[in-house]
């Protein structure tokens, strides 16, 4: 995801601008460098990963009724499997899609006739540039997750999946590691202040003078805009259609308003004069005075009364 001054910008000065902290210069780096990539997630987790494994496609197919999904950088050690997702704004939906990858993963990574204790250990990552729990006031610099029992919350479910929603502003300037600091000031402001980290900006700017991938990039950020358009435009027809639909129920139940009120009206007009007529054919009141009594024109008792002498 870009940010909102960065769309403003064209693909070229993207390209030019961009730091380890954009979705394609990061996959790059870390998918063609895994020594980086493994220090990287020893990193972020503090644990010590044997080898990493990287996806030999960018995109995993579940089935031929549900769309792929392209991961940003999945990964795998003997035992475990990561998704690392760089997010530079807060698109209000990140637990769910964590939830739905790591369901992926699980399918992905469980074959045919194994057990569900086969299933390995699961990561979904996110390094947000924003806080996606903002409105929860917590102000943390990493948010894990991972299954509880509500009743005793010492009690883990045991399925070995966790979420991980690392805030980088927060953590360049609150964790107490060093090396941590580092690595998240190169994605929230693009300063090295480590080895990993000079390391890592270097692989950025060899990564920019890669012809084949500055096309790719251009080819990425047209699809971006035109799938952008798409959506826009589908929305809009949405909102047509819902405005169009409102606008034809509010006209349907106007006209029925005014259809009973008229209805309502008519039936109070036929009573009043079937009462009219009655009192006249009485001889007890006179055409003026009945038209009096029930606030109706004289001539149109009078023309009554003529039905009545009839």
């Amino acid at each position: 995801m870009q940010s909102q001054n960065s769309r403003e910008l064209t693909p070229e000065q993207k390209w030019k601008q961009a730091t380890l902290a954009n979705n394609f210069i990061f996959y790059k780096v870390m998918r063609h460098h895994p020594a980086e990539c493994k220090e990287m997630l020893e990193l972020l987790l503090g644990i010590k990963v044997d080898r990493i494994e990287m996806s030999n496609e960018e995109t995993i197919d579940v089935d031929f009724t549900s769309k792929g999904i392209r991961l940003d950088l999945y990964v795998s050690d003997s035992d475990r499997v990561f998704d690392i997702e760089i997010q530079a704004t807060d698109t209000g939906e990140l637990p769910q899609r964590a939830r739905y990858y790591q369901g992926i993963m699980d399918v992905d990574t469980l074959a045919t006739g194994q057990t569900y204790d086969s299933l390995k250990e699961s990561h979904v990552i996110f390094l947000c540039m924003e806080d996606p729990f903002k409105q929860l006031r917590k102000g943390l610099p990493v948010y894990t997750f991972e299954n509880l029992c509500r009743e005793d919350t010492t009690v883990p479910l045991g399925d070995r999946t966790y979420k991980h929603f690392f805030i980088a502003p927060n953590c360049a300037t609150m964790l107490k590691d060093a090396d941590q600091k580092a690595f998240f000031g190169l994605l929230a402001e693009n300063k090295t202040g480590s080895l990993l980290t000079d390391r890592l900006k270097g692989l950025v700017e060899a990564a920019k003078q890669n012809s084949q991938w500055r096309m790719q990039f251009m080819t990425w950020e047209q699809s971006i805009k035109e799938e952008a358009q798409i959506r826009a435009k589908d929305i809009a027809i949405d909102m047509a259609q819902d405005m169009a639909q409102d606008m034809a129920e509010k006209l349907a139940q106007d006209m029925a308003q005014d259809m009973a009120q008229d209805m309502a009206q008519d039936m109070a007009k036929e009573t009043i004069l079937a009462t009219a007529r009655r009192i006249l054919a009485t001889g007890k009141l006179s055409a003026q005075e009945v038209a009096d009594s029930f606030q109706l024109p004289l001539a149109e008792i009078q023309a009554l009364n003529a039905t009545v002498s009839a």
